[in-house]
């Protein structure tokens, strides 16, 4: 079964997370800090009036963090009734997942444990719903339901 895979860059490691996920692909914008946030949270974001919460990516695979630049992207994705964005160095292109490259990940490994061959090469596979806690996203479901979109321009 082919399966597409959204490649992007973090540090020049090529990353990817099931395209079937992924909203859309925007350009980075600083997001608005929020107190009292998971660490791995750099802020919130609104994209055409929906309060987006922005991951720092770098927190959740344990690199060093790094500001916001202007050529960086936001990788918007939809986890159940969830939506937020995976801070990107850059995205890099879709790519078709080869049927034999993988096995199933196991429900506890890490985020970046399983290697994919791709069409575009080897890249790690990124389980988004492994990047946070289940107290972390009902946190960030109980954020982005009281935050009023106005105040979070981007």
């Amino acid at each position: 079964m082919a399966k597409n895979i959204l490649v992007f860059e973090i540090d020049e490691r090529q990353l990817g997370v099931s395209a079937d996920l992924v909203v859309e692909v925007v350009r980075a914008v600083t997001p608005l800090s929020l107190p009292r946030v998971p660490e791995t949270v750099m802020g919130i974001i609104n994209l055409r009036g929906e309060v987006v919460p922005v991951l720092d990516t770098r927190k959740c695979l344990r690199l060093a963090a790094m500001p916001v630049r202007h050529t960086d992207h936001l990788v918007i994705i939809r986890d159940g009734a969830l939506c937020y964005a995976l801070h990107a160095d850059r995205a890099v292109d879709l790519a078709m997942l080869q049927s034999d490259a993988t096995d199933e990940a196991e429900e506890d490994s890490e985020p970046t444990g399983q290697l994919a061959k791709t069409t575009l090469g080897f890249v790690q596979l990124l389980n988004p719903w492994d990047l946070l806690s289940s107290d972390d996203r009902a946190e960030l479901a109980s954020i982005v339901s009281s935050a009023p979109a106005r105040e979070a321009k981007g």
